[in-house]
């Protein structure tokens, strides 16, 4: 069979998807990636046939490929980029191009990457099976409405597909969820801290008013969220099409340590990231840890996301590894032995750290951020950080403030994370969860059964 993936291009939005596209793959399956042209290096390097298509951007060089976001505040940047990228030029472009590719290569079925809304909607134009691959908490339906609804709705009119004011599209065939079960809007957006830190923020007077605006909005809509529930339960129903799916099918066996922690003295090491698209906007950031935790008994393992030279932080003693990137291969052979990660809360480096049973400490500063990094404190695998620190962002979600960080703070909840056992238990709980979840190959037959079910009948409207 042949399986036609999308995704939006960056690493945390293609990673999610290798494994899955791997074990089709190895089941003899055909399997074609598309993506913006610029992306094209990351998809054949992972050994996957490359198809270019839509606008053309690559989330690892975000300010040279869409330079208007230079323009920008960095706390509306996130916002910006789901409004005008995802639900907009992303899909705008991609779905006259796949309509044109589905004709030419004739895929089994689709597979979507989150956010990429553009092969979900072509699918659906041509008639074609096609499957979500969810890497980020399951949408709840009122949620979902109030996110994307009208935006989704003028590009349905636009490629004249029927009116769908429910989202029915959304998991109409098959949803692969590959979030943590436990990890759900309801347990966030109810959640009676974060609306005590929404309000302590509201009030605050060292905070700009737009964003205690955006804090207040967000307590309204909480309430109406949760009216709505209690009128609506089937909105937080997971839909029968929904099955979790871990990246693994068995345990993989040990792996050597990479040779820059060998020489690295016998005590506890903590691994800092900040993506490979956040690591060149808050360089303090890495200074700050840095300072921090220079002189404390801990190994420290900064990795620069490509986008920064480590010879700038000039010579370091023994405790300290930093390295300009690190694959995705080193970082498996990194991460057993690492006892706390800190990161920018986006869902692979939080999920990669907790399929290790590692605590986090988490510095949301965009994007999906914030309901990952409430999701962890529920949880309770991630330090907190002082009230001072945090702002709000467009969706009325907590944020980092960068400027607020200092040495001190962030040096306080390292040591913190590290010495409290109960954050330990907390992540190992998560990981044992996780590993119950079946791996690829049950979605490689979910796919399989999904695909023989369709026919893909040519269609006048291509």
């Amino acid at each position: 069979m042949r399986f036609l993936f999308t995704c939006i291009p960056g690493l945390g939005h293609f990673n999610p998807l290798v494994p899955l596209g791997q074990a089709l793959t190895g089941s003899g399956h055909d399997v074609a990636f598309v993506t913006a042209p610029s992306f094209a290096d990351a998809i054949t390097q992972a050994g996957f046939e490359f198809i270019p298509a839509g606008y053309d951007w690559d989330e690892r060089r975000l300010l040279e490929t869409v330079p208007e976001l230079r323009a920008l505040p960095k706390i509306v940047r996130g916002e910006w980029i789901m409004r005008y990228l995802f639900l907009d030029r992303s899909p705008r472009r991609m779905i006259p191009d796949l309509l044109r590719i589905i004709q030419e290569w004739r895929p089994d079925a689709l597979v979507a990457g989150s956010f990429e809304y553009g092969g979900l909607l072509a699918a659906e134009k041509a008639g074609l099976p096609y499957a979500s691959a969810n890497y980020t908490i399951p949408w709840n339906r009122w949620v979902l409405r109030h996110a994307v609804g009208r935006r989704i709705a003028r590009i349905r009119e636009e490629f004249d597909l029927p009116p769908d004011p429910k989202l029915e599209f959304f998991g109409r065939y098959l949803d692969l969820c590959f979030a943590p079960p436990s990890w759900r809007f309801e347990r966030v957006l109810l959640d009676r801290a974060l609306t005590r830190l929404v309000k302590a923020k509201v009030l605050s007077v060292d905070l700009h008013l737009r964003q205690r605006l955006w804090g207040l909005r967000a307590l309204l809509l909480q309430k109406l969220f949760a009216h709505s529930l209690r009128a609506h339960p089937e909105d937080a129903m997971l839909r029968a099409t929904t099955h979790f799916i871990g990246d693994a099918d068995q345990i993989e066996a040990p792996q050597p340590a990479l040779s820059q922690i060998e020489q690295m003295p016998r005590q506890p090491f903590v691994f800092v990231s900040l993506g490979t698209v956040l690591s060149a906007e808050y360089p303090d950031i890495f200074d700050k840890i840095l300072i921090g935790l220079r002189d404390k008994p801990v190994n420290l393992i900064m990795t620069m996301g490509g986008k920064v030279d480590p010879a700038r932080f000039g010579p370091q003693p023994k405790n300290i590894c930093i390295l300009n990137f690190i694959s995705q291969d080193d970082l498996r052979r990194l991460l057993p032995h690492v006892d706390l990660c800190i990161n920018h809360a986006g869902y692979s480096s939080v999920v990669e750290a907790l399929s290790y049973g590692i605590p986090l400490l988490l510095l949301p500063l965009m994007s999906d951020a914030p309901m990952n990094t409430r999701m962890c404190m529920i949880d309770g695998v991630t330090a907190s950080l002082p009230p001072e620190v945090w702002g709000i962002s467009p969706k009325g979600l907590p944020v980092i403030r960068g400027e607020r960080l200092t040495s001190d703070n962030l040096s306080d909840a390292i040591l913190q994370a590290l010495h409290d056992p109960a954050y330990k238990a907390a992540a190992v709980g998560i990981q044992q969860t996780m590993a119950q979840r079946p791996g690829p190959k049950a979605a490689v037959k979910l796919l399989e059964e999904l695909a023989s079910s369709f026919k893909l009948l040519p269609s006048p409207q291509l």
